[in-house]
């Protein structure tokens, strides 16, 4: 006789996931039927994620319905049974009451860290990009100054900007947005390297 095959685990379809409820403040995410828990962020992440919130949030100030949003749910449009939660958005669509899900983002950051980046690359980066919606996707690595800016062009085309320097500018169309990396990283100890780049 064979030996018997391993059962694979049964998919989580996302009413399930909305009703997972485990009592902790584990950020968890569901990625094509399977429940992801998300390992604790490095402070350098929370320090980052309040910065451009911040400044995001000053910029849209008075363009009502638009907003930021932390740890914003959205679902992608190309993948069934998933979930992302994005470490920072703006939409202009209206707050609808018990929302879990931002329907139609503008622009999307995801914080790198060690432990993050293949899956943002890989798996969020495409999925986002799918939205229609989208104008700009920022990619903001925690353990040195490295900003990536995806900003669509038309349908099939995207325009890629690599910043690195701490006098760099980060200018964000859609939230009327400039500031530079100095600003961005304000707070944040990053390593020795990034102390070498010339201003």
């Amino acid at each position: 006789m064979g030996q018997p095959q391993p059962q694979s685990p049964p998919l989580v379809t996302l009413a399930d996931f909305y009703a997972l409820d485990r009592g902790d403040d584990i950020r968890r995410e569901l990625h094509d039927g399977q429940v992801v828990a998300m390992a604790p962020p490095k402070n350098a992440h929370g320090t980052i994620v309040i910065n451009l919130g911040a400044a995001l949030k000053a910029a849209v100030r008075g363009r009502r319905p638009c907003r930021v949003q932390t740890e914003a749910g959205i679902i992608p449009p190309s993948r069934e049974h998933s979930y992302y939660q994005a470490d920072l958005l703006v939409t202009c669509e209206p707050s609808r009451p018990g929302e879990r899900d931002v329907q139609a983002p503008l622009f999307v950051c995801e914080v790198l860290s060690e432990s993050t980046e293949l899956f943002d690359r890989r798996c969020k980066i495409p999925e986002y990009r799918a939205i229609a919606s989208v104008r700009e996707l920022l990619l903001v690595d925690s353990e040195r100054m490295f900003v990536e800016l995806h900003r669509r062009i038309d349908d099939r085309r995207w325009l890629t900007e690599i910043l690195q320097r701490p006098s760099d500018h980060l200018a964000l169309e859609t939230a009327d947005l400039t500031l530079t990396l100095t600003e961005l990283y304000e707070d944040v100890a990053l390593g020795p390297a990034n102390l070498e780049l010339p201003l």
